[in-house]
């Protein structure tokens, strides 16, 4: 997103792009505010329920398929900026808010469907069917949940801390749309990076021509169990690049914490399940992170959690004041002076229909949650939108641990059900449905927020997207759900659906009194630590939590992004330009390698559900052996790292690099 200095983009002496130039106001958005362009029209809504429900379905099934959802708001803003150019050929076309609102709309599908797939399809594994209407209820009423409660915070996060949280996946999408509605240099470097990203995760996971995870698992002394490795794919080293080496090292640092010092201990102190016992070292890495230290990650982002609600209280207390206020009907005419972007949805539809919300939450049978868990989901929920929102700012949508959270809220509902003497955890469980897709949702709605504060987008108007996009979703989740259990069977092999099964475990885990408690007190005495030394807790937290293979390319390209900063530093003249420049470049570049990763595993995901190719491993294998795989991962991750950081750097000292 650079911009030459001009007079609507004066310039800046950092090596932020322009679009995150500050003012006396704030940023300089791409459409100035006194600008109205078409935004939240038809053709968007339509546009965007279509990719909505495509991309709900995909990430239902990858998600139940590998564990993992992929971010669905720059596939999404690719697409539909293909489609509003076809419609411009017609002479209908789109503006770039339009092409936001529909990223806006379809993304949501994305938030809602991890929220679904990690949380209410554990109900199979307690030997219960898929209730369709319950899942829709469950859905829509966290969803809404996730995008009100996100609103009183929006201008903490998204403004006040514009600077401190970069919303990778919201800033490249902003990169993206800008590069596309310029149709410059731009549209070249998102394209070259995309292309290197398709082909690489077509190679790697359509034809396993080569491993993109390398791991090792090894022993030192009388110590067992040190564990190092990465899943070296495009996308997360993109996000590294962006959220850059500060924050990548602090999720790496948690990573390194669990996996060469906790787990290790572990291992050698005999705290391996009997399953594992004489299997091979990273086996026993990967069982014992699954079986504790996640329980670890989830007692520190309990603490962090709480102390980020803590830091935000002012902010809270002010949302709130204003909440009142509006209800008393004495601000309307000071929200209709504000300028077009800083204009939300009312607090007074906030509050209201958080009450009414959870009212239902008790009143639907099918909800199946009670007086109890709705208190705790509305109490909880609000907690974790704030921490979701906040976390996505840090490391990106992609690596935002909303099972973690919804292993909180599990352990929280099941500890107060259980001494209410509630003993269903499929109560438990839809409690913390609720809450997962909340957060799911606010990590969404959060990153779409920051891309439309970077373009100049009505924060109204991406909310009102947003809801319809979750109502939608929530309609189709349920049958979706309920075919593919009909279809694969949730839990088996070809849709082992991890988290839900996790989720259905601690659950009757802690009605039954065997959860466990003490790595969830080591992770919060861990995390109290880290506040007394004034240390980020979130990211340390979630780096704990997350397996090592997703904080190490993080922090890989955060290490590229330190290595080309150092590099065009020494080159640079006394303005910055080149370091401007070759900023600029590599997020353009990056947000292509996002959005590459995304779409292939769209047309995989599109392979596996139509039946095309192998079912096992991949679609079209070659056949390799395994150590050819890993030999040949190696030389495609120097390749890749190769590959961008010649993109950053070639011709990076032309003044018309990214032009204007």
């Amino acid at each position: 997103m650079e911009h030459e200095p001009s007079e609507n983009h004066p310039e800046a002496s950092d090596s932020r792009t322009a679009s995150e130039q500050s003012t006396a106001d704030g940023p300089s958005p791409y459409v100035p505010a006194g600008k109205s362009v078409a935004e939240l029209t038809i053709k968007a809504v339509g546009m965007g329920l279509a990719l909505n429900v495509v991309m709900l379905t995909a990430n239902m099934y990858l998600g139940m398929r590998s564990g993992m959802t992929i971010s669905a708001s720059i596939p999404a803003a690719v697409i539909s900026m293909g489609l509003f150019y076809g419609l411009r050929r017609a002479g209908i076309g789109g503006s770039i808010l339009e092409n936001n609102i529909v990223q806006t709309m379809t993304s949501a599908g994305e938030a809602l469907a991890a929220g679904v797939i990690f949380t209410i399809a554990g109900v199979t594994f307690l030997d219960e069917s898929i209730d369709i209407v319950g899942t829709a209820s469950v859905a829509i009423l966290g969803g809404l949940l996730g995008v009100l409660f996100m609103i009183p915070m929006r201008r903490y996060l998204i403004v006040d801390k514009h600077e401190e949280l970069p919303y990778p996946e919201g800033t490249a999408c902003a990169d993206v749309l800008e590069a596309g509605s310029r149709g410059d240099e731009g549209v070249k470097l998102i394209s070259f990076g995309f292309l290197v990203s398709f082909i690489y995760m077509w190679l790697a996971n359509g034809m396993a021509a080569f491993r993109t995870t390398l791991q090792t698992a090894f022993s030192a002394g009388e110590t067992d169990g040190f564990a190092i490795g990465g899943d070296f794919t495009p996308a997360l080293i993109g996000v590294g690049y962006i959220i850059g080496p500060r924050i990548a090292g602090y999720v790496f640092g948690g990573g390194l914490i669990a996996w060469m010092m906790l787990i290790p201990l572990l291992i050698t102190g005999g705290f391996v399940p009997e399953s594992t016992a004489d299997a091979a070292l990273m086996v026993q890495a990967d069982k014992v992170w699954d079986e504790y230290i996640r329980y670890v990650g989830a007692g520190a982002m309990i603490v962090g959690g709480f102390y980020a609600i803590l830091s935000m209280r002012g902010t809270i207390a002010d949302a709130l004041g204003t909440a009142a206020t509006e209800i008393r009907g004495s601000e309307s005419a000071a929200m209709s002076d504000r300028k077009r972007t800083q204009r939300d949805l009312p607090m007074k539809l906030v509050v209201v229909g958080a009450v009414l919300i959870a009212l239902a939450l008790v009143a639907v049978p099918q909800v199946q949650v009670g007086l109890l868990g709705g208190f705790i989901a509305v109490i909880a929920a609000f907690l974790f939108v704030a921490v979701s929102a906040y976390l996505v700012g840090v490391v990106g949508s992609s690596s935002n641990p909303v099972s973690g959270m919804a292993v909180a809220t599990v352990l929280i509902a099941a500890l107060a059900m259980r001494s209410a003497g509630v003993a269903d955890p499929v109560v438990v469980l839809m409690t913390a449905s609720v809450v997962a897709i909340a957060a799911a949702v606010a990590g969404d709605t959060s990153q779409d927020l920051k891309t439309g504060y970077l373009l100049g987008a009505t924060p109204r108007k991406q909310q009102i997207a947003q809801v319809i996009g979750i109502a939608v979703s929530a309609l189709f989740a349920g049958w979706i759900l309920y075919f593919f259990h009909q279809a694969y069977g949730i839990g088996t092999d070809p849709i082992p659906a991890p988290q839900a099964g996790m989720m259905a475990l601690i659950s009757e885990g802690v009605l039954t009194g065997s959860a466990q408690w003490g790595m969830i007190l080591i992770g919060a005495v861990f995390a109290f630590v880290l506040i007394l030394m004034d240390v980020p807790v979130l990211p340390f937290a979630v780096g704990i939590y997350l397996p090592i293979t997703l904080s190490t390319p993080i922090f890989l390209g955060g290490l590229l992004r330190a290595g080309i900063d150092r590099y065009v530093a020494r080159r640079d003249d006394e303005d910055g330009t080149l370091a401007e420049h070759a900023t600029s470049r590599g997020r353009i570049v990056a947000a292509g390698l996002i959005t590459g990763e995304a779409i292939m595993g769209i047309v995989i995901g599109a392979l596996y559900i139509t039946g095309s190719g192998n079912a096992e491993g991949a679609p079209y294998p070659l056949g390799l052996a395994g150590e050819t795989q890993t030999l040949l991962g190696v030389v495609a991750l120097v390749a890749l790292v190769g590959l961008f950081t010649a993109s950053v750097l070639w011709n990076a000292d032309s003044a018309e690099t990214v032009d204007t």
